[in-house]
């Protein structure tokens, strides 16, 4: 366990033994200690399902819904809990990303080629990493050192094709990686003829994305490193604005980060990172335009093992900063955090404590904590409780969108979203299956929401709602007799207090269950992926209503020789229509093969 006590937010962890896990309280620990549910996906997991995207692989395994406004590059988000999809935390190599303006991360421009795992935890986790973390937190490692040789190629329905390569290596004290990936797909359309104010374009909505990311750490004994981490991901993807353009959205996410980690004594590591993540979103058609976040960021972290526990805290600064050719009253706001925590064992009794203040630059102090305790009545069954409040703090455009008299006005004076999550859970953890049942609450305050007169039908942003969303998650992983079997399942009632009505886009049910067998070189699989009806309106109109689906996959790898194997993917086997956003196409069955090489 050496190495997995040195693993820290900014790489991703070696796991000896159990999984392990940093997301959940920024140090490391063995996933069936945490008090949080988490969930882990790994590169092979990622390698053996063929996805041809994030928001697709995190459906499948991730416990998380999803909402795609069409095909490949086009706008998708993740909802965790019920909890709006601004409520979501998502960092890469510790950094955050996401748009200070639109609130979310643009998940469609996230290549699952740069990705060597992925950690998911649900609850409100602002006491560990401040705004944002209402519904959970996604942490995404991309690939390193350890990938050693990697190629792709792949082709697919829709004329698409995929390339991506790496090479990663560590010679004596030096660790370095670089990997590429280039996307190209024709699409299809990713609109509906029934599309509101003549939007359709009766055309294929196609996508490019070019990525790469690289890092290079030295090691300066078994005690310190310093390292630099970078990545790129571009995307231009087509959609439709009407008939008399052709409407194309280009985006780029970045990030770059310095970082020192060192081993102060046998007991005590620091971590240092300062690094800057960017957003940049420019249109040109119909609706030209640009919106660019900057986030810079820094952090300087300590842990300290204690004979019966580790206590953890630091410093952190934010600072977010807005640029675009529409006019902002404010462009800038600075967050300076300070946080600890401590989590112990004591015979069986597990205690995990966290307390944050943030200070913002525009709304002050917000402090926020949690509590967690477990008890293991035996090596295989263990219960867990946990409280905690978060925040999450208006966007840009909720504060300061320019206004349009007397269509919309724009509303500085807003407060945070505010939210007191309580979960309650039992975990069964043997060498042959893991399995835990959830029960949670969340209760958010202040939503901001937009509102429109109906005498003057001025609309502006409000915290107007109340938010109750009551659930239970079931999930279950097991290997018995060659099979690996796998099951999500998440009962729920996102509702708004204040109207009764369920939670645009959020469905009652949701889930997936899996199963997969290797048999000489062959290693196959299935998954079903199913949802409940949603609406796509606050108000539960009946003419907004999705109704739910399942869709049944299959998977398929042959292994040609030691570093060569086959992978197949079809996906949607029986061609199923659906929808996740109303007037919005989907992929109907689909095909994936590629040949893949990879030498460790």
């Amino acid at each position: 366990m050496a190495s997995v006590s040195r693993a820290h937010a900014a790489e991703a962890p070696v796991a000896v033994g159990p999984p392990v896990i940093v997301t959940a309280t920024r140090s490391a620990e063995k996933i069936s200690e945490s008090h949080a549910q988490a969930i882990v996906i790994t590169a092979s997991e990622i390698a053996a399902g063929g996805y041809s995207s994030i928001t697709e692989l995190l459906q499948s395994r991730g416990g998380v819904e999803i909402s795609s406004s069409g095909g490949p590059g086009q706008p998708s988000v993740v909802f965790m809990r019920g909890a709006e999809a601004r409520h979501t935390l998502v960092l890469i190599d510790g950094l955050r990303v996401g748009s200070a303006t639109a609130g979310g991360t643009a998940f469609e421009h996230i290549p699952l080629a740069q990705i060597e795992r992925i950690e998911i935890v649900s609850g409100s986790l602002s006491s560990v990493y401040g705004s944002d973390a209402i519904g959970g937190v996604i942490q995404i490692f991309t690939r390193g050192a350890v990938s050693g040789v990697s190629a792709k190629l792949s082709m697919g329905s829709f004329g698409t094709r995929e390339f991506s390569g790496g090479f990663g290596r560590r010679v004596n004290d030096t660790e370095f990686s670089l990997n590429v990936g280039i996307l190209e797909t024709r699409g299809f359309d990713a609109n509906k003829p029934a599309t509101p104010f003549a939007w359709h374009h009766p055309d294929r909505d196609g996508y490019r994305n070019q990525n790469v990311s690289a890092r290079l750490v030295q090691h300066f004994g078994a005690a310190h490193a310093l390292g630099v981490m970078a990545f790129h991901s571009q995307g231009a993807a087509h959609f439709d604005a009407g008939l008399a353009t052709d409407d194309v959205n280009r985006q780029t996410l970045q990030g770059f980060s310095l970082f020192s980690r060192n081993q102060i004594t046998s007991n005590w590591t620091s971590l240092i990172r300062i690094g800057t993540a960017r957003d940049h979103s420019a249109s040109v058609g119909a609706f030209p335009g640009y919106f660019r976040t900057d986030q810079h960021q820094a952090l300087w972290q300590h842990e300290v093992r204690l004979p019966m526990g580790a206590l953890t805290g630091g410093v952190e600064y934010l600072s977010q900063r807005v640029d675009s050719d529409t006019p902002f009253n404010g462009t800038r706001r600075d967050v300076n955090s300070v946080f600890a925590g401590y989590r112990g064992d004591f015979a069986g009794h597990g205690v995990q404590v966290n307390a944050r203040n943030d200070n913002n630059s525009q709304f002050g102090a917000r402090q926020t904590g949690s509590f967690g305790y477990s008890y293991r009545f035996s090596p295989q069954f263990r219960t867990r409780m946990s409280a905690g409040t978060a925040f999450k703090a208006p966007t840009f455009n909720d504060l300061y969108f320019p206004d349009f008299p007397p269509f919309y006005i724009s509303n500085p004076n807003l407060r945070p979203e505010r939210s007191r999550n309580r979960e309650i859970g039992i975990n069964l953890d043997t060498d042959q299956q893991q399995a835990s049942v959830t029960v949670f609450r969340n209760q958010i305050s202040d939503l901001i929401a937009v509102v429109t007169d109906p005498a003057t039908f001025v609309s502006t942003t409000q915290n107007l709602n109340a938010v109750k969303i009551d659930g239970i998650e079931l999930a279950w992983r097991a290997e018995f007799g060659g099979w690996r079997m796998r099951a999500s399942v998440t009962a729920q009632d996102p509702r708004d207090e204040t109207t009764g009505a369920q939670l645009r886009l959020r469905a009652r049910q949701y889930g997936s269950v899996s199963m997969e067998r290797t048999l000489g070189a062959w290693r196959v699989g299935a998954e079903a992926v199913a949802s409940g009806a949603r609406y796509d309106s606050t108000s539960e109109a009946p003419n907004t209503r999705l109704h739910g689906y399942t869709l049944l996959n299959l998977t398929a790898r042959y292994a040609l020789a030691k570093d060569w194997a086959l992978h197949a993917r079809w996906g949607n086997v029986f061609n199923r229509e659906y929808e996740t956003v109303q007037f919005f196409n989907t992929p109907r069955s689909n095909a994936q093969v590629s040949l893949g090489y990879q030498l460790r």
